[in-house]
């Protein structure tokens, strides 16, 4: 890595407080709901305080999320928008918060061989779809961390890159 790459603990760089709150006490309330089932159409389900069943973390734009269940299964989502509805995430989800990361960066940072590895080297659960990522030890994970304008370059190659990739398979598919 270039030497103007730093490295920290997640837990350093990390400055999400859990805040949680229980949706149905809020019955009427629209929240906008972060969960494993529906992490596939990566669009928050909305959905109103009476339908949603336990307490829930609240989120907010630039978050990003990194799923505990399964962890071979390569599950991050980056929370892009600002809703006037509550953001609220299953407790599924670690979220990272950090003001050292553009968030978009960090998303591919965790979508990388690497880190997907050594997440999935560590869990416990007796196997297969019951395993699951420990929040204490994921906290204990290095970072990079390069300058902001390094990460924003990162970041927008790689989503041009798959931008790309999805042209190219349109194309096959008609």
């Amino acid at each position: 890595m270039p030497d103007n790459w730093a490295y920290l603990i997640l837990s350093d760089i990390n400055s999400y407080k859990s805040s949680t709150v229980t949706p149905a006490n809020m019955p009427g309330q629209l929240f906008d709901l972060y969960s494993v089932p529906i992490f596939s159409t990566m669009l928050p389900e909305k959905t109103h305080g009476s339908e949603i069943g336990s307490a829930k973390q609240v989120v907010k734009k630039g978050d990003v999320l990194l799923c505990k269940i399964n962890p071979h299964l390569n599950r991050v989502w980056e929370i892009t928008k600002d809703s006037n509805n509550i953001q609220i995430a299953s407790s599924e989800w670690i979220v990272v918060r950090s003001e050292f990361h553009h968030p978009p960066f960090l998303k591919w940072y965790f979508n990388s061989p690497k880190f997907r590895t050594l997440l999935s080297s560590q869990v416990s659960g007796v196997g297969g779809s019951l395993t699951r990522a420990q929040p204490a030890i994921v906290k204990s994970y290095l970072v990079p961390i390069p300058p902001m304008e390094e990460q924003k370059r990162i970041s927008s190659a790689i989503e041009l890159w798959f931008k790309s990739l999805d042209s190219i398979n349109l194309s096959l598919t008609n």
